[in-house]
C-alpha cells in the first residue's frame, strides 16, 4: 500500500503512548503491527476521548490514511478518521509484550492469550509453511495424500501405550499411527502419505514427548533403505528452503539466524552409535534402545542430519523386515536431527510383506496374530515390497527453531499432565 492510501485495519491495542497533544497507538494485527498516530485538533473530540479510554488488548477497527514517516519505527503510520472499539478487554493475567516472561505452566494455563505473542505466532506461521511444504514436496514426488482412521480396533505398535475408546460398547483405541492403513494403501497407489495426529499413552515427561502429536506418514512400494533416506533428507531440505523463503520475518522474531539447508547427511550404524556413546561414558549393551540421555549425547556429535539404518530386531515393531542373513537385525531407519536441539525426527524402514514371517514376528514379540486378521489377510493378495517412515512435525520444528521443549511446537500441547485448555 502506498502513502495516502485509505485503509481499514483491525487489531489488538498493544500500547497507547500519549505525548502532549499526540497519542501513538501500537496495534497488533493478525499479520503484524501498525502504528496509529492521533493528533488532537486534527481529529474529533469524540475520537480523542475514545483514545484516552483505550486499554491494552482492546480489539478495535481503525479507518484512516496510511502515510510514510521517517520517525515511526515501521516507516509508516496511520492517521485515523475513525476508531471503533469492537471488544474491550480486562487486564491480562500474563504479560504479552515482552517485558516479563511468564513461567511455562502459567503460559499454558492462559495459552489462548499466550498465542497472541509475536514469538508464539511466528512459531505457528512457520508450522503452517512446514505443512504446506511437506505436501508440496510429496505430491511432486508422485505421492497421493490419503486420510486414515483415527479410531482403530487393533494396536498398531503393540504394548500398552494406547488410549481406549468406548465405541458403542466395543473396545477401540485412538491410533498410535496410521501404519497398518498406509501399508494397505500402498498396494493400490504405490506412493501414499498422510499428515495427521497420533496418540500414545506414554507417561514420558521429556523435552521430546507429547501424548498427541502430528506425523508426516509416508509409505512407498519398491523402495530401498537408501531411497527412504534420500527421500527424507530431500523432504527436510525442501521444508527448510520454503521456511527461508516465506518466513524471514518470523525467523528474525525467534532469533533463528543460521537456518539453512544441509549439504548432505551421515549414516551411522547401530554398532557405531554404541561406540560413540561408550566413549562418552554410557554403559549400554548391544540390543538396547537409546533413551533420552543417550539420544541427546549422540546428536550432539553431529552438525548435520544422520541416519541409523538398522536396529536389533528385539526392539523393533513386528512390521519391520528382519534381515534374511542376520535375524538379530531389523531394517528400521531412524533419522536424527543434529546439535543441541537435535532429537529423533523420524522412524521408518523396510516392511515385512510375507504373511508367514509376519505371523512369526508377532508371536516372537508376544502378539496374537488373530488380533490382526484383516491386516495379515491383505498380504495374501500379491502384496509388493515396500517401506516408509513417520516424521514428527513437532520434533522437526523443535530442532529447526531451536525450541527448548517440544510443547512450544504444539498450539495446545497434550502430555500426561496437561489436558486443558
Amino acid at each position: 500500500m502506498g502513502a495516502g492510501t485509505k485503509v481499514t485495519v483491525y487489531g489488538h491495542v498493544e500500547t497507547v503512548r500519549r505525548k502532549g497533544r499526540i497519542a501513538f497507538i501500537l496495534l497488533r494485527t493478525f499479520d503484524g503491527e501498525e502504528q496509529v498516530t492521533v493528533k488532537r485538533g486534527e481529529v474529533s473530540d469524540d475520537l480523542w476521548s475514545l483514545v484516552e479510554e483505550l486499554g491494552r488488548e482492546y480489539f478495535v477497527r481503525v479507518e484512516g490514511t496510511l502515510v510514510q514517516s521517517s520517525i515511526a519505527r515501521l516507516g509508516r503510520e496511520i492517521m485515523p478518521e475513525r476508531i471503533e472499539v469492537i471488544a474491550p478487554s480486562k487486564p491480562t493475567p500474563i504479560d504479552l509484550y515482552g517485558k516479563v516472561e511468564a513461567e511455562w505452566p502459567t503460559r499454558l494455563r492462559y495459552r489462548y492469550l499466550d498465542i497472541r505473542r509475536p514469538k508464539v505466532k511466528a512459531i505457528f506461521r512457520i508450522r503452517s509453511t512446514l505443512m504446506n511444504a511437506a505436501r508440496e514436496f510429496l505430491r511432486g514426488e508422485g505421492f497421493v495424500e490419503l486420510s486414515f482412521p483415527i479410531i482403530i480396533a487393533t494396536a498398531t505398535e503393540g504394548g500398552a501405550e494406547l488410549f481406549p475408546v468406548d465405541y458403542f460398547g466395543r473396545k477401540a483405541f485412538l491410533a498410535q499411527s496410521s501404519q497398518l492403513y498406509k501399508q494397505s494403501a500402498v498396494a493400490a497407489f504405490g506412493r501414499v502419505f498422510s499428515i495427521a495426529p497420533s496418540f500414545r499413552a506414554e507417561k514420558s515427561r521429556t523435552r521430546k514427548h507429547l501424548t498427541e502429536f502430528w506425523q508426516i506418514d509416508v509409505e512407498a512400494a519398491l523402495v530401498s533403505k537408501r531411497d527412504l533416506m534420500d527421500l527424507q533428507f530431500r523432504l527436510v531440505n525442501h521444508i527448510v528452503e520454503r521456511i527461508l523463503e516465506e518466513n524471514e520475518r518470523d525467523l528474525e522474531i525467534l532469533g533463528v539466524k543460521d537456518l539453512e539447508p544441509w549439504d548432505g547427511y551421515d549414516v551411522v550404524s547401530y554398532d557405531e552409535a554404541l561406540e560413540i556413546l561408550r566413549r562418552k561414558g554410557f554403559e549400554i549393551e548391544w540390543g538396547e534402545d537409546f533413551g533420552a540421555d543417550e539420544e541427546r549425547a549422540l546428536v550432539s556429535e553431529f552438525d548435520r542430519p544422520f541416519f541409523i539404518p538398522e536396529f536389533p530386531a528385539a526392539i523393533t515393531a513386528f512390521y519391520y523386515m528382519v534381515d534374511r542373513r542376520d535375524p538379530r537385525i531389523a531394517h528400521r531407519i531412524d533419522m536424527m536431527g543434529p546439535g543441541p536441539y537435535g532429537v529423533e525426527w523420524s522412524s521408518g524402514g523396510l516392511r515385512e510383506y510375507e504373511p508367514a514371517r509376519l505371523r512369526a514376528r508377532m508371536r516372537e514379540l508376544g502378539l496374537n496374530p488373530e488380533s490382526f486378521g484383516w491386516y495379515l489377510d491383505m498380504f495374501e493378495y500379491g502384496f509388493p515390497p515396500h517401506g516408509g517412515f513417520g516424521m514428527g512435525v513437532e520434533r522437526l520444528m523443535q530442532t529447526l527453531l531451536r525450541l527448548e521443549r517440544i510443547h512450544e511446537a504444539a498450539l495446545y500441547p497434550r502430555t500426561p499432565d496437561i489436558v486443558e485448555p
